[in-house]
């Protein structure tokens, strides 16, 4: 009983097969071939594309179309007017304050140097 193996795939002789340098040579040369006739093919098939794009999006490109008159077009100038005058009035509003805080500062920074001047008289 000694001679009796425990498992048949210990004994099945030729499944198992090494891969040797020649072996993996010739698999990377193949795939190489194969590598290089992708490549070519892509390389035609980008040729044969036009530079532009396709012609839907050439075709279907947006135009400006004309501007509604009237009250409509009122409407919406109205708006960009005001947010416009709004967006102005903010600017100015902060460049005001920061010159009344810049002002005030320095009329503190005055009165201190006069007080410094005062003591070394």
């Amino acid at each position: 009983m000694a001679d009796r193996t425990t498992s048949a795939a210990k004994s099945v002789e030729g499944l198992h097969h090494d891969e040797s340098a020649l072996d993996r040579a010739l698999a990377l040369r193949d795939q190489f071939a194969r590598a290089q006739n992708d490549n070519q093919k892509q390389k035609e098939t980008e040729a044969e594309k036009p530079p532009e794009g396709s012609k839907m999006v050439n075709q279907d490109a947006p135009v400006l179309r004309p501007t509604p008159s009237g009250p409509m077009r009122q409407m919406t100038d109205r708006q960009a007017s005001s947010a416009r005058l709004g967006k102005e009035r903010g600017e100015a509003g902060k460049k005001n304050e920061a010159a009344k805080m810049a002002q005030q500062f320095r009329s503190l920074q005055g009165k201190s140097h006069d007080h410094e001047h005062d003591r070394d008289h």
